[in-house]
């Protein structure tokens, strides 16, 4: 199983629309987009999430609302165990995934209330515009709704 690393985090109100989120940037991307605005996220570096994110829940315990994890499905099992257990804490979950097809994060939909999927293509913008091939859903009873507008004015 692969353990999850991360680079750094931030709590942040514009990735999960009408949600305090803590978002986690995981290292080791599996995706390299030209023209990623994160690309020190391709290495394999940083501290392992499962080791710190107690630690990370309690320090913004009663302030954030959601956690969403930038990366992860390259530890599809790792993430699920993470997932899981912020949803017993009562906080929702996101994930934003560079993948453009969605069979890669399948088993993780049960544990997400988000899902940011899509890889950056650089001629078709990001989710606030209207040529994007990125989607967001909201993930009720495992169904995808999808609510890409919520970006775009």
């Amino acid at each position: 199983m692969i353990k999850l690393k991360y680079v750094n985090y931030g709590v942040v109100f514009q990735e999960i629309p009408n949600e305090i989120t803590l978002a986690i940037n995981i290292s080791n991307c599996p995706y390299k987009c030209e023209g990623c605005h994160s690309n020190y996220l391709w290495e394999d570096t940083g501290n392992y999430v499962d080791d710190d994110i107690d630690k990370l829940l309690k320090k913004y315990d009663g302030m954030i609302t959601c956690v969403c994890f930038m990366g992860g499905d390259q530890g599809i099992d790792d993430l699920i165990n993470l997932l899981q257990m912020i949803q017993n804490k009562g906080i929702k979950t996101a994930l934003y995934t560079g993948a453009d097809d969605i069979s890669i994060v399948s088993l993780a939909i049960p544990y997400l209330d988000f899902l940011k999927i899509g890889s950056y293509k650089q001629n078709l913008g990001g989710l606030n515009l209207k040529t994007t091939n990125q989607k967001f859903y909201k993930i009720q009873n495992s169904k995808l709704i999808d609510k890409t507008y919520l970006f775009q004015k």
